[in-house]
């Protein structure tokens, strides 16, 4: 997986409505935090659901060009999220301004992900053991360019929903 330091323009003052990469391992509660957002007024994209991924046994490649122009679209009065996790999403940071990457325990994560619906990624056991394997391979990475890191085994939705719903109430005051 390509990661990198997030490197994203500075503000310039203005009023502008947030842009927001989600980011995190299956099981970490990206779909859940979605629709939370979707319920306070955000857009949202989903790349796993709205196909703009291609799976691999051994990786996920993101749509790269077409996530980039949803992120270049022109700024909406609501501000937008964009859930991707996959090879390239480092080049996706100039244009979002922040990465928040959604965490939890290996643990929890393997429970989550034998006994979730909606979404059978994770169901087999070769999955799981890819997603363990990312865990300590690319998470360490998706740190590094994320501006803010949630254990979401730790914090409620609603907190979750709320932290990030602050990210947008401190870019439109500056």
């Amino acid at each position: 997986m390509s990661v990198g330091a997030a490197t994203r323009p500075a503000s310039s003052g203005s009023v502008t409505t947030t842009r927001v990469l989600l980011t995190g391992m299956s099981g970490v509660g990206k779909s859940a935090l979605l629709a939370a957002l979707r319920e306070r007024g955000w857009r949202t994209v989903d790349a796993d659901e709205d196909g703009l991924v291609t799976e691999y046994p051994d990786r996920t490649d993101l749509h790269l060009a077409e996530l980039e122009a949803i992120l270049r679209q022109p700024r909406h009065d609501r501000p937008l999220i964009v859930a991707a996790t996959g090879e390239g999403q480092g080049q996706l940071y100039p244009f979002v301004d922040h990465v928040v990457l959604l965490t939890a325990p290996w643990p929890v994560l393997e429970e989550r992900l034998a006994t979730r619906s909606g979404n059978a990624f994770g169901k087999e056991p070769g999955e799981r053991e890819r997603v363990r394997a990312d865990v300590e391979t690319y998470e360490p990475l998706l740190r590094r360019g994320a501006d803010l890191v949630v254990d979401t085994s730790q914090v409620a939705l609603e907190d979750l929903a709320e932290q990030i719903d602050a990210l947008a109430t401190q870019e439109d005051a500056r």
